[in-house]
């Protein structure tokens, strides 16, 4: 791991959100309409899984070739979760740098569909990124000194009006690493 390319290219990533009150179910018709319209730019959508009967789970799942992007409940908070699939085009920035801003059109997306009515609004000042790539990223410090200026580089290339304040989210050696961004609102 000498340098900032070579880390994870499968990540995961988190936007919160307060719990609105709707029901699941509603999210089921807004994904299954974007994958009939192909309604997110640059990306391949085909598949809607429905895992909210389970508890802390994914919720309602929109599966594309690149990624998935689930109503998320699995850390006991509810948020939009982006987990990478595949490698991206490029260097380890690049892939979290796209996913961040894949992640980002979901969630805006999502916010502005009227079946919502308003309800949802995601925290765009606080980002989980989880490196998915165990090789690439151990949760040792080892690791995060290489995830740490990928995911600042990355987060600063998307939103390049803002500084990201990145620190190691403290866990369990057996669970990922993980990293807190905090950007000004």
């Amino acid at each position: 791991m000498a340098n900032a390319n070579e880390g994870p290219q499968r990540i995961c990533m988190k936007l919160y959100a307060a719990e609105t009150g709707i029901g699941d179910q509603v999210y089921v018709p807004i994904f299954q309409e974007w994958i009939r319209d192909q309604a997110l730019d640059g990306l391949v959508l085909f598949d809607v899984a429905d895992y909210a009967h389970v508890p802390d789970s994914p919720g309602i799942v929109l599966v594309t070739h690149e990624a998935t992007f689930a109503l998320d409940r699995s850390d006991g908070r509810f948020g939009l979760l982006a987990q990478r699939r595949v490698n991206g085009k490029g260097d380890a920035v690049d892939t979290v740098a796209s996913t961040l801003r894949q992640m980002l059109q979901v969630a805006s997306k999502l916010e502005a569909d009227p079946r919502l009515g308003g309800k949802l609004e995601f925290d765009r000042s606080v980002i989980r990124i989880e490196a998915n790539d165990r090789l690439r990223a151990p949760n040792t410090e080892e690791g995060y000194r290489v995830l740490e200026p990928v995911v600042k580089k990355a987060v600063t290339a998307v939103l390049a009006d803002k500084a990201p304040k990145v620190s190691r989210v403290p866990n369990d050696p057996r669970d990922r690493l993980a990293a807190d961004v905090r950007v000004a609102p």
